[in-house]
This record gives structure tokens, C-alpha cells and sequence, in this order.
């Protein structure tokens, strides 16, 4: 049955010469070779913030120095550095243009009822579009893509 062999001597198990003149005995504290066990500090628990140092602990210790670091990075305000550099736009405030493809280039929708050829005046320019007022709805502003516009000047056409 298993745990019948509890009250059975141990087997002897070759131990070295060596370990001759080591002995475990429980409940007793042994004194261990090579290790350093730190010096036990007494802590008062107080209810006050304010801790209390003494002078001759203070003189006795080294200033410990550590590395110097920089500063921290801090970001700045505006574009960074690193930012992609466009091109200026080709088209001015106050442009004519003219719309020489009449769908947008990421949706294929219509650019309201505008045929192509259709001329407008640049409102505000903008990273990759214009406002433009077209000629046929002056009360409607339109957003319309670089690629979808012409400047009318350039193409000869007086304004």
C-alpha cells in the first residue's frame, strides 16, 4: 500500500567524503560561508511627513554620482522636420480654372452638375484641393482636386 514505506530507514544514497562534516539539523540557524547578510535598520513608524536623519549617518556617506542625462526632448510646436516637403500648389486664390475631368479621383462621383470645361475662381486653396466658385452656380462652392482642374490662364482663355 502506497506510504507504507515511511517508517523505513532512508537508502543510503553514495554521498561524498566531502559532505562528511556538513550537518542539517532543523530549527537551528546556521552560519553560511561567502554570504553577506545586510545590518538590520530600525524603523520608527511616525505620523508626521518629516523623517528624521542622523548628522553622523550623513557625514559618513559617499555622495553617490550617477550618469548625467540630457535633458528631455520635447516636441515642437508646427510641422517637424522630418514632414514631407509638398510642392506649392499650382493654382492662386482669385485663379481662374477650369475643369477638365468632371469626376473626383478617390470616389469617381460627380463634381456637382458641372460639364467639363466649365470655368470657376479659386476661393481658398488647399493641400491637394481648391474651393472654387463655378460661373454657372456662383452661390455654390465646390471642393475639387488639383488633377481635376486647369489653370484657365494658362490655357489662353481671357478671364
Amino acid at each position: 500500500m502506497p506510504g507504507d514505506d515511511l517508517d523505513d530507514e532512508p537508502a543510503d544514497l553514495e554521498a561524498d567524503a566531502s559532505d562528511d562534516d556538513l550537518e542539517l539539523v532543523v530549527g537551528e540557524v546556521h552560519d553560511v560561508p561567502e554570504v553577506e547578510i545586510p545590518d538590520v535598520v530600525d524603523v520608527d513608524l511616525v505620523d508626521d511627513a518629516v523623517v528624521q536623519v542622523d548628522d553622523e549617518e550623513e557625514e559618513e556617506a559617499d555622495p553617490v554620482v550617477g550618469p548625467v542625462l540630457p535633458p528631455p526632448v520635447r516636441p515642437q510646436p508646427g510641422r517637424p522636420p522630418s514632414a514631407r516637403e509638398e510642392p506649392p500648389p499650382p493654382f492662386a486664390v482669385g485663379e481662374r480654372v477650369v475643369l477638365i475631368q468632371n469626376t473626383r479621383p478617390r470616389t469617381g462621383t460627380p463634381i456637382g452638375i458641372y460639364p467639363v470645361g466649365a470655368t470657376g475662381k479659386v476661393e481658398t486653396v488647399l493641400s491637394q484641393t481648391a474651393i472654387v466658385r463655378f460661373d454657372m452656380a456662383p452661390d455654390t462652392k465646390e471642393v475639387v482636386a488639383f488633377t481635376c482642374l486647369e489653370s484657365a490662364e494658362k490655357a489662353g482663355t481671357p478671364g
